[in-house]
């Protein structure tokens, strides 16, 4: 075993009766939700989302008084934030434009904790297209965050 490993059990070893399992969750990163936008369009995608530290909020609500994030995601690009599990309930992507004349639109389902994904889970929204364009739409994946030890 390394010196490093070892000096990582050890730390983890005495960080937890000491500090609790929230501590050793904060420390590895899981006490956070990760979202991936991903376009794999061959256009520019503008994309509207809102989110909510209210898991039942109504839709409705949740796109009049929720959080609301823009962004403008190059072909082949990707935009990633994260946000504390306690900040992140519900989201959903409310409008997603692909940027072409006349270019279609997509929207996803709103997605909530406890039931679609959970504290630590990196959601990651994939924009696509078939040579069509007119079949523009975003698939939802939602998978455990990845945790790099020291």
């Amino acid at each position: 075993m390394t010196k490093r490993l070892m000096g990582f059990i050890l730390t983890v070893g005495t960080a937890v009766p000491l500090c609790g399992c929230d501590a050793l969750q904060g420390y590895l990163g899981l006490d956070t939700v990760e979202v991936v936008l991903n376009n794999q369009a061959d256009y520019a995608v503008e994309v509207d989302l809102y989110l909510s530290d209210q898991k039942d909020i109504p839709e409705a609500l949740l796109i009049t008084i929720g959080e609301h994030l823009e962004f403008t995601l190059a072909p082949g690009t990707s935009q990633r934030f994260t946000r504390s599990c306690d900040d992140l309930k519900a989201i959903i992507i409310y409008d997603a434009d692909l940027e072409v004349v006349g270019g279609p639109d997509t929207e996803s389902n709103v997605l909530r904790t406890d039931g679609d994904f959970d504290c630590a889970d990196r959601i990651t929204f994939t924009f696509d297209h078939s040579a069509a364009i007119s079949d523009f739409n975003v698939a939802v994946d939602v998978r455990p965050q990845t945790v790099l030890l020291p």
